[in-house]
């Protein structure tokens, strides 16, 4: 599992998590970044928590206040956590080799996309979790028509 690191992305990866270890008993490693850590202690004792860039700059990771950058920080965090994720799987991978079954799939949250193409490369079969709710796929679908009519992209200032 990868959730992004927001917490309405955090809490239904964690639910899905539950429901594939207590029905299909399945093993879960939660890959999580190195901020709002997802608590292990609200979880089965039996999930892995692996950190992913703990080295990483994160200041500007963590979109706040009203005119917060929220785009600009989903970037960023694909850009800043694709190459450490891709080294934590590879050693994952590895391991797996020796005495552990090898990962059924990575479930990554749909706003990682870097972390989709980093399991792809490396052969993990992955699923992506939409956390968002039906308004926000509505939102989503309206994009070209706003796009069509120049309402998107927003002029830029200057």
């Amino acid at each position: 599992m990868f959730p992004l690191p927001f917490q309405g992305h955090i809490n239904p990866m964690m639910q899905l998590a539950g429901a594939l270890h207590a029905r299909g008993g399945l093993d879960v490693t939660v890959f999580h970044a190195a901020f709002n850590v997802p608590d292990p202690a609200r979880r089965p004792a039996a999930y892995r928590f692996v950190p992913v860039g703990e080295g990483v700059r994160t200041e500007d990771l963590i979109p706040s206040g009203s005119d917060a950058d929220i785009a600009g920080a989903l970037l960023r965090i694909n850009e800043r956590l694709a190459g450490p994720f891709r080294d934590l799987l590879r050693r994952e991978l590895a391991g797996a080799e020796k005495d552990e079954p090898p990962a059924a799939c990575l479930v990554v949250d749909s706003n990682l996309r870097s972390m989709q193409l980093v399991a792809e490369e490396l052969g993990v079969p992955t699923l992506v979790l939409r956390t968002g709710g039906a308004a926000c796929l509505v939102a989503y679908m309206a994009f070209p028509a706003l796009c069509d009519k120049g309402l998107l992209p927003p002029p830029t200032q200057g």
